[in-house]
């Protein structure tokens, strides 16, 4: 691969470096630029200071300095770019640099030395002369100074133009485009994720549907068999017991060998009274049978007692439990016996207490009515006072009204 042309790179640089002082001017040189040294100390208050106000200056001559100094500060025409001001620092410097340096020449060479120190002056006269040139070429005139919002605007939509390759320098096309970019950014976004919410709403319908076709399918439906049911109580052990058709009932909880009929001939009673005779009968039976014999129907009902057991049957042949729960039972009869004749005396003691409270109530009150009856009695007749009172006008206007009735 050849290498690229000197004239190339340079125009490539100077495009990029015309780019960044762009993007520069943008920035306010406030917020760009450090403050010198000598300002900060001298705006920093210093408590050591303690008779500064001797040496300032009258109250109105500062007044119409900061006034003054307001003004500048709003003039349009003294607002200064990032590079102005980046030049004029470099002016001063590269000048500051060639008076020390000729002061250090002049001094070590000194009067033997002047055609030496006139190339020394045309040499520096030549790289002020390049250095002014080359930063007059680059300025650029500083806009109307704006809000930091709107500056900060201009600068993402210039860097956004950056990106995308285009040119120029943040013009209103350009924001448009930016703000077209960005609308249909969101409506990518947007129908994404409608898709995404249509997608699963899909899947969850399906879910639903499968879910629905497995519980039907699990319920048995009846008109549909096409293997007819088979019995479930048949002669026989398990072993001995023929198959008729493909299917088989498997239970893994029952195990192989054992009848329901074992376990029916070995339940006894819940009530242990009945139980106990139970199996005094039992015990009676086996006692009148041979010895041979008893042994072999021990021995057959030991083992039909351990599988009914394995089966869940609760076998009850222990006789002392059986006498416990005999006991523990007459127990419970007595005490609940005690408390029924309790709570039978209570009653009749409240029935009593109140029924004599009812009659001590209604003797009271017959008393009371006739002691009221007598105390009206002993009164008598009293002679009537002088007025209306004994009249019976009353007496005719009923008797009137009783006529007209």
């Amino acid at each position: 691969m050849p290498p690229t042309p000197v004239e190339v790179l340079r125009a490539s640089v100077e495009a990029h470096n015309d780019t960044f002082e762009a993007l520069l001017n943008l920035i306010p040189a406030k917020y760009y630029l450090p403050k010198d040294d000598h300002d900060a100390d001298d705006n920093v208050p210093s408590k050591y200071q303690k008779h500064s106000k001797n040496k300032k200056a009258p109250k109105q001559a500062a007044k119409e300095a900061s006034k003054k100094a307001r003004r500048d500060k709003l003039d349009p025409a003294n607002q200064k770019s990032v590079i102005d001001l980046q030049n004029e620092a470099a002016l001063e410097l590269e000048k500051n640099n060639s008076k020390v340096k000729g002061k250090r020449k002049a001094a070590i060479l000194g009067s033997d030395s002047d055609a030496d120190d006139d190339v020394m002056q045309v040499d520096d006269v030549d790289l002020s002369d390049t250095v002014m040139a080359a930063p007059l070429d680059s300025i650029v005139p500083m806009a109307k100074p704006e809000s930091i919002a709107a500056l900060r605007d201009k600068l993402h939509l210039r860097m956004a133009a950056l990106r995308r390759g285009g040119q120029g320098g943040g013009e209103p096309g350009d924001k448009d485009e930016l703000l077209e970019e960005r609308r249909k950014q969101r409506a990518a976004l947007r129908e994404k994720r409608r898709k995404e919410t249509k997608e699963r709403r899909k899947a969850e319908a399906e879910g639903k549907k499968g879910s629905k076709k497995e519980v039907t399918k699990g319920l048995p439906v009846k008109n549909q068999l096409l293997v007819p049911d088979l019995p479930v109580a048949s002669k026989g052990t398990a072993a001995s017991r023929p198959i008729d058709g493909p299917l088989t009932n498997v239970s893994f909880s029952v195990v192989a060998g054992s009848s329901s009929k074992k376990a029916a001939s070995l339940k006894t009673s819940s009530n242990p009274n009945q139980a106990l005779s139970q199996l005094a009968a039992r015990k009676e039976k086996l006692d009148s049978m041979p010895e041979d014999k008893r042994k072999a129907i021990e021995d057959k009902s030991r083992w039909a007692k351990a599988e009914a057991r394995v089966e869940g049957v609760k076998v009850k042949d222990d006789e002392g439990r059986l006498k416990k729960a005999v006991k523990r039972k007459e127990k419970e009869k007595v005490k609940s016996k005690k408390s029924w004749e309790e709570r039978k005396d209570q009653l009749a003691a409240s029935m009593a207490a109140k029924q004599k409270k009812r009659s001590d109530n209604i003797a009271m009150r017959n008393e009371r009515r006739s002691d009221k009856r007598k105390s009206s009695s002993s009164k008598g007749k009293t002679k009537a006072r002088p007025g209306f009172e004994g009249k019976a006008f009353h007496k005719g206007k009923g008797k009137a009204t009783g006529k007209h009735k």
